[in-house]
């Protein structure tokens, strides 16, 4: 299935009908502006599950899926990731509901709603916020930067900050030595 860049979907047939269900399966291109930390790429945006007419409006319940492309939060490395998402949000029609029972984003206009802040608001909070492509992952030099997974025994001198030189050639005694 080809992605679409149109995140607007006809709900004519399912206005007003409560009790009346289509199932989905959409796939969408990721928002051009859709900013998420450590990530170099999304994935197409699936969107499987079922649009239920209900008294109070429509309600969307499936699965979201994506592959991210990420970077693993110590040392950078590419990591596949694939995240997953339940959903469950209710559109409403802002010319019959109560202004309080109508969530930005999520309205049904014109016998059509606009699942991009439904894709927005449930991708981000599935995707991983630090990424590992090893559990065991050793991280980069915060010196030089070296990976330290390649190089498990590189060192440095230890650096002596010259405002404390002073205090190097200091002995304390202690109690009993």
């Amino acid at each position: 299935m080809a992605p679409t860049h149109d995140t607007v979907l006809s709900v004519v047939d399912l206005v007003d009908r409560p009790g009346t269900s289509r199932r989905i399966d959409l796939s969408f291109d990721p928002p051009a502006d859709l900013d998420l930390p450590l990530t170099e790429s999304v994935g197409t945006l699936r969107l499987q599950g079922v649009l239920e007419s209900v008294v109070d409006g429509l309600l969307v319940r499936g699965e979201l899926r994506s592959e991210l492309q990420m970077q693993c939060a110590r040392c950078l490395t590419p990591v596949p990731v694939d995240v997953k998402a339940d959903v469950a949000e209710l559109f409403t029609d802002p010319t019959r509901a109560q202004a309080d029972d109508v969530e930005p984003g999520y309205t049904i206009r014109e016998g059509r709603i606009d699942v991009d802040t439904l894709l927005r608001d449930a991708l981000a909070p599935a995707v991983p916020v630090a990424p590992l492509h090893d559990p065991g992952c050793r991280g980069l030099c915060p010196t030089c930067g070296t990976d330290l997974n390649d190089l498990p025994d590189h060192r440095h001198d230890e650096v002596v900050d010259s405002r404390w030189e002073a205090l190097s050639s200091l002995r304390v005694e202690r109690n009993g030595e």
